[in-house]
């Protein structure tokens, strides 16, 4: 399986050779720019370069000081030696995704997981990632990787796992929420306590605490000095931003009050989605249970477009991973409606967010003007919705009954611990 997905993989760089002979061609269709890992190069070496106990961050980075502190070790080497490191990091998160990842998404489609190889290296937010050098494929490995060790038992390995990716970025805390709706609190707890080790105690460590704090004072100003500029950044994907820009004179021009629902309509989505990750974390439904961890993973991920405003086109990083899973739960179906969802959900999916979709519009700028990765985005969550609710309420015990037959359990353990006592 391994040697399959390795050789689908390279089939699909191939197929990108075809169209991008050198690599230089390759980064400047991407995105603006043709610097090769230019956030890493200008915004991550030289931040972690100079002492982290006295240096400053540059301008761009944004990303919490426990995020320079894991990176202290790339600063001792030269510049050269650096982004050769950060390659490896990130080829070796990409591999993880395109075989590993894939298989959990597959389990009983090895078609469909060695597919799903060619579908992540030729998507164009993995793509965008490596063309910036980003960190949203590292994040991805380290979720995702939370999610697999959890569900293998590897509890402390999974609580770490989401402590590096908070510590990267800070919004995949919100992978907590899965663990809370299963109703395993004790590890959110563990969970919690490794995130909260990474981001407070780890830069304190590393850099002293006054100048974590500095640190951490001036990544938090840049952020927020930029945060209005993101409305106005084409390659936002959040939905409000994408909602604009299909008025004349974009951000500016939107009128408040499709302003004010297009965010009503974000925080409604974002209501339905936990809902359905409650549904997905305890449904009996054996559809579901089969797949239960990455369709909480993928669930999740998916809300990050609706309350994230950067969403740049990197942080779509994890839509391989959920087309791939949603191929797979339609194809064990079997039915006339899960080939329309392939047709009419996941094909599109695909099509928008591989170099397919790139190359039908006149470059990247109107590629991620039109919002083409919100969209397959969206599908994606349409295909899941579909998806849970139809097997929870084929197959399913009522979530309510389960709930009142779990609290009379409980009152009755109580009542027997008391009269023991």
């Amino acid at each position: 399986m391994l040697l399959a997905q390795l050789a689908a993989a390279t089939v699909g760089l191939l197929l990108l050779r075809l169209k991008w002979s050198a690599l230089r061609d390759a980064v400047g269709a991407i995105d603006h720019g043709d610097v090769l890992f230019a956030d890493f190069v200008n915004h991550y070496y030289p931040t972690v370069h100079d002492s982290l106990r006295e240096g400053t961050p540059p301008g761009g980075f944004f990303y919490p000081a426990a995020f320079a502190a894991l990176l202290a070790p790339i600063g001792w080497l030269s510049l050269g030696g650096a982004t050769v490191a950060w390659a490896v990091i990130e080829l070796g998160c990409l591999a993880w995704a395109a075989t590993r990842l894939v298989r959990e998404a597959a389990p009983d489609r090895a078609l469909l997981a060695v597919l799903g190889a060619t579908v992540t290296v030729t998507s164009v937010p993995v793509l965008h990632n490596l063309k910036w050098g980003q960190v949203s494929i590292l994040i991805l490995a380290a979720t995702a990787g939370a999610f697999v060790a959890h569900a293998r038992g590897k509890r402390t390995l999974a609580a770490v796992l989401l402590g590096v990716a908070a510590g990267i970025k800070g919004y995949p805390l919100v992978f907590l929420a899965w663990f809370i709706a299963k109703g395993d609190y004790r590890f959110a707890l563990r969970a919690g306590a490794a995130c909260a080790l990474t981001l407070v105690l780890l830069p304190t460590m590393v850099m002293g605490p006054s100048h974590a704090l500095f640190v951490q004072r001036i990544s938090t100003g840049s952020m927020l000095g930029a945060a209005d500029g993101v409305l106005r950044d084409f390659n936002s994907q959040y939905a409000t931003a994408v909602l604009s820009r299909y008025y004349v004179g974009g951000w500016d021009a939107t009128p408040p009050g499709a302003i004010a629902w297009a965010k009503l309509g974000s925080i409604a989505a974002v209501g339905v989605v936990a809902l359905l990750v409650v549904i997905v974390a305890r449904s009996t439904s054996p559809r579901i249970a089969a797949r239960r961890e990455m369709l909480g993973f993928v669930l999740i991920a998916c809300t990050v477009p609706f309350w994230l405003r950067t969403s740049w086109s990197h942080y779509f990083v994890h839509l391989p991973v959920a087309q791939t899973l949603l191929a797979s739960a339609y194809a064990q179906e079997r039915r006339p409606r899960a080939v329309l969802a392939l047709a009419f959900l996941v094909a599109p999916s695909v099509y928008l967010s591989s170099v397919l979709g790139l190359f039908a519009t006149r470059g990247w700028w109107y590629y991620a003007n039109a919002g083409s990765l919100f969209f397959a985005n969206a599908l994606v969550l349409l295909g899941c919705a579909a998806h849970v609710v139809d097997a929870h309420f084929r197959e399913g015990a009522s979530l309510v009954s389960a709930a009142v037959r779990s609290a009379r359990a409980w009152t009755k353990s109580e009542r027997r611990d008391r009269a023991r006592a």
